[in-house]
C-alpha cells in the first residue's frame, strides 16, 4: 500500500523520516485538521516507518482525537503496541494502530493468510509481501482469523505483551511475569537455538486455567532473546461449556 502517497493525497503537505530518540512518531496539525506534518523514526528499518506514517495519518484523519500537544500528536514505541483500554489517550493510540493496520493490511491481500491454518510461517510471508513487520502482521491474524488465537512476545522468557482474539480463553499469565515451566516457549527459550517449532500441542494449564479440549502452540525464537508465541485453542463443542 503506497502509504506516503496517500498521506500526500489526504491533506499532508510533508511525510519525513529520521531517526528520532524517545518517540515514533509526530503529526504536526491543528484541530480542525485543515493541514498536516508527518515525521516518523527510521532508526527501526523501513517496515515500523510504514507503520508510523499510518498511525499518525489515522490521527489526522479521526477529527474527534483530542490533540496531546499544542499542534499535534507525539507518539512513543508503546504507544503504537496499544490494544484495548478505557484511557483516552491510550483509546486514541489503540484506534490509529487498528486504522494503520486496516490501510496497510486490507482484507483484500491478507485473504491467503485468514483461509490457511494459524502459523507463524504463514504470518512471515504475508509480512514480506505487504512490508509490514511481524508484529503487525500477526495481530493482523489475530484479529482477523475465525479461529480462537492469541499472541504472546517475550524477552528472555518474561511477558512483554499479550494479544488474543475475543473467542481465545483469559490468558492467566501478567505482563512482566516468566512463561510457564509448562510451556513450549519455556523449552525453546531454554534450548537457544533461533528456530521456528512446529505447531504442536500443550497443556492448556501452561497458559490458561480454562478447560480446553486442546491447545496448540508455535514459537519462534528471534534475537536477543525475543520470542513470539502463536496459541491456537480448541473449544467445547457446547456453548453451555
Amino acid at each position: 500500500m503506497p502509504v506516503t502517497e496517500i498521506a500526500l493525497a489526504l491533506g499532508i503537505d510533508e511525510v519525513r523520516e529520521q531517526v528520532l530518540e524517545g518517540f515514533q512518531g509526530v503529526l504536526l496539525t491543528d484541530k480542525v485538521r485543515s493541514r498536516g506534518k508527518i515525521l516518523v523514526n527510521s532508526a527501526r528499518g523501513s517496515k515500523p516507518a510504514r507503520f508510523g506514517i499510518a498511525h499518525e495519518l489515522g490521527h489526522f484523519l479521526m477529527e474527534r482525537h483530542v490533540l496531546g500537544m499544542e499542534r499535534g500528536f507525539l507518539c512513543s514505541e508503546a504507544d503504537m503496541q496499544q490494544s484495548r483500554t478505557a484511557k483516552l489517550h491510550d483509546k486514541q493510540e489503540s484506534e490509529a494502530n487498528a486504522f494503520a493496520i486496516a490501510l496497510l493490511a486490507p482484507n483484500s491481500l491478507i485473504a491467503p493468510m485468514l483461509s490457511a491454518d494459524p502459523s507463524i510461517e504463514v504470518v512471515r510471508s504475508h509480512a514480506q509481501l505487504l512490508d509490514l513487520s511481524l508484529e503487525a502482521t500477526t495481530r493482523c491474524l489475530i484479529d482477523r482469523h475465525d479461529e480462537p488465537l492469541a499472541a504472546i512476545w517475550t524477552k528472555d522468557g518474561i511477558i512483554r505483551f499479550i494479544v488474543r482474539n475475543e473467542r481465545f480463553p483469559w490468558i492467566n499469565r501478567d505482563l512482566r511475569q516468566k512463561v510457564s515451566a509448562l510451556s513450549r516457549t519455556s523449552d525453546v527459550i531454554s534450548n537457544g537455538a533461533l528456530t521456528t517449532t512446529e505447531m504442536q500441542e500443550v497443556a492448556p494449564a501452561a497458559w490458561t486455567n480454562a478447560d480446553l479440549p486442546e491447545l496448540f502452540e508455535q514459537v519462534r525464537l528471534i534475537r536477543d532473546g525475543h520470542a513470539l508465541t502463536l496459541l491456537w485453542a480448541t473449544l467445547p463443542e457446547s456453548e453451555e461449556d
